[in-house]
């Protein structure tokens, strides 16, 4: 029988190098963003240790089972969210090509375009992945748990976040988690769709139990 294991989770440190799972969180975006895999990872690992953006350890919770850690969550209140994704691009935009720039702006206006637009109030989930190997061991609604933890320390009325249209996988997560559909946004047209990484993107919501 397999050993029951508790799942820890804790404020992310500089040196936990839990970028590379902020990376499988959201690939195609990232891909899309960068140019391609080994640019957005190593774009990632650059950023992490910086403060006051939406990629940094600071705004992370990572998950631990037996001291290895197995998933992270990027969050923060809505509130934040624009600031924090405006110091993304002022970070990374010198780690890209100048030659990708024109590319990287199609992309910023295309999520900006479809990207759903949660609760003012609400806590915002940036980023949630588990370690492929750790997954159904409770991981990720324990990362869950504590988005519902933070959103009340900090006053929110909700928990959002979204997930690609085709993330099967993820809808299927929060749904059981008890997260309701709230915006279903579909790119316009295949060049949209080729900018953001995907067909689009579900917005989900749950509110705080009072």
């Amino acid at each position: 029988m397999m050993a029951v294991m508790e799942v820890t989770v804790r404020p992310a440190q500089r040196d936990d190098h839990a970028d590379a799972l902020l990376y499988e969180s959201a690939q195609p975006y990232y891909d899309a963003y960068a140019g391609g895999e080994r640019r957005a990872r190593a774009l990632l690992r650059g950023v992490w240790p910086r403060r006051a953006h939406a990629a940094s350890y600071e705004v992370c919770r990572v998950a631990e089972l037996n001291g290895t850690i197995v998933g992270v969550l990027a969050g923060f209140p809505v509130a934040n969210a624009d600031p924090l994704a405006r110091r993304f691009v002022t970070l990374t935009l010198p780690r890209i090509p100048p030659w990708r720039w024109r590319r990287l702006f199609r992309h910023l206006s295309a999520a900006s375009a479809v990207s759903p637009h949660p609760p003012p109030s609400a806590y915002y989930v940036d980023a949630l992945a588990v370690d492929q190997a750790w997954r159904r061991r409770g991981v990720a609604r324990a990362l869950l748990a504590e988005a519902e933890r933070l959103a009340a320390e900090a006053g929110s009325t909700g928990v959002a976040l979204d997930t690609g249209i085709a993330n099967a996988p993820a809808r299927a997560l929060y749904e059981g988690y008890g997260f309701e559909q709230r915006e279903l946004r579909r790119a316009p047209d295949d060049r949209a769709a080729a900018a953001i990484g995907g067909p689009g993107f579900i917005g989900y919501f749950k509110p705080l139990a009072r």
